[in-house]
């Protein structure tokens, strides 16, 4: 079995484990490297990803193969109108009362397609994160909410990642919903003992993640029960790790701020970064050597 689990975000319904492990390989093998001082001959553990992103896909849903992929129109789709609510409270608070106060002030284009209770909160996110950072938080938004509040798709999901994670498993890095994930497995399975979790652009700050999540158990050391350490990495240029610190919510974990620059909630830049390297080598040192 895997030492190191991943736990991807959202927008993987098109894609596979396979592809995905492709993927976070060679990121992860950067941020070793970067911590190391030195090329790697390859990653030193056993790494495996727990792929859940196709119980999202909704064939009841009619086809819009036509239609770019995060336009306007498809920002509130299937949305009801209280779930609209929710998502503009959300992104209101994600955006802060500087951004929206200032494209209140300004004459803003965009997002002239969806209701109006969006649209203020949706271009203040734009004025405070950049440009499509609205679509970013929205998709994450109701990925996030809808694996907290539907039963069946979270036991789906929670299945898969007890299925990866087995006796050799020592670290879970779980990356924007995954994150969320990777501590609900945490806090399910109090018995089960891991070195580390590390969450990367992660939504658990958010106030609406918060109010749909069991809080944990927690031992001695302040961590969920099961953890040895908690390591935290975000962009303050995230959309989706918008509430900051997450030490105001879990006090001893720790909190690493890195700078992913024009893809701010890639998690290849995450993966890559020294501070995500050092957190595993802190656990596995072999890796270095």
């Amino acid at each position: 079995m895997a030492v190191v689990v991943g736990v991807h975000g959202i927008g993987q319904r098109q894609l596979g484990r396979a592809q995905l492990v492709g993927a976070w390989g060679p990121s992860l093998l950067d941020g070793l490297e970067a911590t190391a001082g030195r090329p790697l001959p390859g990653l030193p553990f056993a790494f495996d990803l727990a792929y859940y992103g196709r119980l999202f896909l909704d064939a009841s849903r009619p086809s819009r193969a036509a239609t770019k992929s995060g336009g306007d129109d498809d920002v509130s789709a299937g949305l009801m109108p209280e779930d609209a609510a929710e998502l503009a409270q959300a992104a209101g608070e994600a955006a802060g009362e500087e951004a929206l106060a200032a494209v209140e002030r300004e004459t803003v284009k965009g997002y002239t397609r969806i209701p109006f209770a969006l649209r203020v909160a949706f271009r203040g996110l734009d004025w405070r994160f950049g440009p499509g950072a609205a679509l970013v938080f929205a998709g994450a938004f109701r990925e996030v909410r809808r694996y907290l509040r539907d039963p069946g798709l979270k036991a789906a999901v929670d299945a898969i990642v007890d299925a990866a994670v087995g006796g050799d498993t020592r670290v879970l890095v779980g990356h924007s919903l995954g994150s969320v994930v990777a501590l609900e497995f945490v806090r399910r399975n109090p018995g089960c003992r891991l070195d580390l979790l590390v969450t990367l652009g992660s939504p658990l700050g958010a106030r609406f993640v918060r109010a749909l999540m069991p809080d944990p158990g927690y031992g001695k050391e302040g961590l969920p029960l099961g953890l040895g350490a908690w390591v935290n990495v975000r962009d303050p240029h995230d959309p989706v790790a918008f509430a900051g610190d997450l030490t105001r919510y879990w006090p001893r974990i720790s909190d690493e701020k890195v700078d992913n620059q024009g893809d701010a909630h890639a998690v290849s830049r995450y993966l890559s970064k020294r501070q995500t390297g050092a957190a595993l080598l802190a656990v596995l040192p072999l890796a270095a050597r």
